[in-house]
């Protein structure tokens, strides 16, 4: 992978580029659509952070090592896959998964007695968060781990704030929990509201004739400054709605490439 788009500077294999263009200068369709689509340039980081990624000290070097560690411990959401065990053992070593390749957000509060992981660290104090993640990952540099948690978690990340004020909310309303559950009531035709059995396949649809496809409901609560930024006149209404090409998907998983 060599190959510049004259567009978008985008790494690529020779044989991906257009069969329309020369050889001698290839253009490619997957990244900007021949600069149809203008991208943004990744914003510099802060420089405690950019020394890690630069400098050639041991401190970095370890940094570089291990950062897919260094991610998971500060990120928000956990990368949900299914690995193919079968192909571990002797020889070269092989990482391969199956299935839907997805990134998880769990609850933002733990269960009780269960430390807190993800998302659910940006919602206690600085202090108390740089020790759970020590303590779940204690292979790697306590001092590394101050300068990622001071970067990503106090003086830069923009969506810390945000889970801290869902955290607000969660004690500000009482939010209802429902849960869905298939009973035998006395008097109803058992031939109609049977419960299934276990060779039987049950589904619950969540509409009409409707067909949800791969479409995500996601709800954004807004502070109450903000309502009329959004919405002229409708200080009442507290969600909105975003579809699942929000930029906050990529910077919630990958927080040391969006600090």
């Amino acid at each position: 992978m060599n190959v510049l788009c004259p567009f978008c500077d985008a790494f690529h294999w020779f044989d991906e580029r257009v069969s329309s263009s020369k050889v001698g200068h290839p253009e490619f369709e997957a990244c900007c659509a021949h600069g149809k689509v203008i991208l943004s340039s990744f914003e510099v980081p802060p420089p405690a952070l950019y020394n890690l990624f630069t400098a050639h000290t041991p401190q970095a070097k370890e940094f570089r090592q291990n950062i897919v560690q260094y991610n998971a411990a500060l990120a928000f959401t956990s990368l949900g896959i299914n690995i193919d065990r079968s192909v571990i053992g002797g020889g070269p070593p092989v990482f391969r998964i199956y299935g839907e390749l997805k990134h998880l957000s769990g609850s933002l509060l733990p269960e009780q007695s269960v430390c807190p992981s993800y998302s659910q660290l940006y919602v206690y104090d600085p202090q108390a968060v740089y020790q759970y993640c020590v303590s779940r990952n204690g292979n790697l540099l306590l001092n590394t781990m101050a300068i990622l948690q001071r970067t990503t978690l106090l003086d830069n990340n923009e969506y810390a704030p945000v889970f801290q004020h869902a955290y607000e909310v969660i004690h500000m309303y009482d939010a209802p929990n429902y849960t869905v559950r298939l009973c035998v009531l006395p008097g109803n035709d058992p031939q109609r509201y049977n419960l299934p059995m276990a060779d039987e396949v049950a589904a619950i649809l969540p509409g009409e004739n409707t067909f949800q496809g791969d479409y995500r409901d996601i709800v954004l609560h807004f502070r109450p400054q903000y309502y009329h930024d959004v919405q002229d006149n409708c200080d009442h209404v507290r969600l909105f709605h975003i579809n699942k090409g929000h930029s906050a998907y990529a910077p919630l998983h990958y927080v040391l490439l969006f600090p």
